[in-house]
């Protein structure tokens, strides 16, 4: 893969995580304020767990993809 083309890759995959960050942060608050979710105070721990598993499986993913590209 060409240096231009790999660096496209990857601020394309960076505007992905961005942009599914903050739509996730969006709707987390929205849930929360129709009272589908508790309160934050009383679950961020578990929102933590969640982002963290999210973070752990992605590296898995891209390791997997770039030996395969390799």
């Amino acid at each position: 893969m060409a240096e231009n083309d790999k660096r496209n890759h990857e601020d394309r995959t960076g505007m992905l995580i961005g942009g599914s960050i903050v739509l996730g942060v969006g709707a987390l608050f929205l849930l929360v304020n129709m009272d589908i979710l508790p309160p934050l105070d009383d679950s961020w721990p578990f929102f933590l767990i969640i982002v963290g598993l999210a973070l752990i499986i992605g590296g898995l993913f891209k390791k997997s993809k770039q030996k395969i590209i390799d």
